[in-house]
Parts: C-alpha cells; structure tokens; sequence
C-alpha cells in the first residue's frame, strides 16, 4: 500500500470512529479486525499483530 492509500485509509477509520461515538467505536474495531483477520492466510502473523497490538495497548 503506498503512503498516501495508507493515510486515507487512516482517516476513513478515524472518521468512521467518530461518527459511531465512544460506546460503539470497540464493536467497530472487532469487526473490522474480524473481517482482515480472515483474509490473512498465515495465523502466525495474525496471531504477532494480536500480541504487538496488546502490547502498545498496555504501554
């Protein structure tokens, strides 16, 4: 993905986030991590992106 596709996909989801306020914004990312979650084929890079996600979320 070049820069800038990287950057607009950045900011739909940081606009889709906001449009579903706090109390939705969890259901929104489970969702979407679902839905890229299946289109991964290696369950060792799914399963390294969980544990470097829950990392930089315990910092």
């Amino acid at each position: 993905m070049k820069e800038q596709d990287l950057d607009h996909c950045y900011t739909v989801l940081s606009d889709a986030l906001a449009a579903v306020g706090g109390e939705k914004a969890s259901l929104l990312l489970a969702t979407l991590s679902l839905s890229l979650i299946v289109r991964e084929t290696d369950a060792k890079i799914v399963l390294d992106l969980i544990a470097q996600a829950g990392e930089l979320a315990r910092t």
